[in-house]
């Protein structure tokens, strides 16, 4: 699987992330999604994980999303926020809902594949960044499975960082990316390859996005540095 980051909102009773708040929220996330190239996978931050509720219902699947979609729609045209169609979706008993998303114990949580794409973990952690001051009575906790956060594991709250460090994320260059290859997780005719190209692929790990593309200490030598937009440390 490629590299990932992690984000997530405890539900620990002190996190609060109002109705309002999310529609702000689920804004800006649809910018940067259309914005920008992802290579691997988009911001899935999310307040609700959502199921189709097969159970008793004797009706084509394909039909079923039909019937869902189109409720959905007939909602959201009450102005309803997005945390109210889910759960008038589900009163009505047509999803099932995962409360906080991927995750337990959570009121929101989400991850993005990244793979080697250094400006998409930038733009990851940029937007969280924003999204801390949004909701401002929330702490939003967030892991790298590789490089761009340096200590790999930071805090976002009301635009300050959790760190012992004050060089938390990597400078990266974007041009750098501009060709960056869409990741994937298959090969083409895989099956038709003889042996030595098959073991080609086999030993070449890069193929999986986890070739190392900085120029020296984990930084390029020059781009973008989002540690200077945070606005404190804690």
């Amino acid at each position: 699987m490629a590299r990932r980051i992690h984000y997530f909102v405890r539900d620990d009773g002190v996190n609060i992330i109002s109705d309002e708040e999310w529609e702000k929220i689920q804004k800006l996330q649809r910018w940067y999604n259309s914005e920008f190239i992802w290579s691997a996978g988009r911001l899935a931050l999310k307040m609700y994980s959502i199921f189709p509720n097969w159970e008793n219902k004797n009706v084509d699947k394909k039909l079923f999303w039909e019937i869902i979609s189109k409720r959905r729609n007939e909602l959201s045209k009450l102005e309803l926020s997005e945390n109210r169609i889910i759960e008038q979706l589900q009163e009505e008993g047509l999803i099932i809902a995962k409360r906080g998303g991927y995750r337990d114990n959570c009121i929101a949580s989400g991850f993005t594949k990244v793979a080697g794409n250094e400006f998409n973990a930038y733009l990851v952690c940029e937007f969280l960044l924003k999204v801390s001051t949004i909701a401002q009575k929330c702490c939003i906790e967030v892991h790298d499975e590789g490089k761009f956060i340096k200590c790999q594991t930071v805090s976002f709250k009301n635009g300050d960082v959790t760190s012992d460090q004050r060089k938390i994320f990597s400078t990266v260059n974007p041009e750098k990316y501009n060709n960056f290859p869409r990741y994937h997780t298959y090969v083409l005719n895989y099956a038709g390859l003889d042996i030595d190209d098959k073991n080609k692929i086999l030993h070449d790990w890069k193929w999986l996005g986890f070739d190392d593309n900085y120029d020296f200490n984990g930084d390029d030598s020059s781009g973008y540095d989002l540690n200077k937009k945070i606005r404190g440390f804690s």
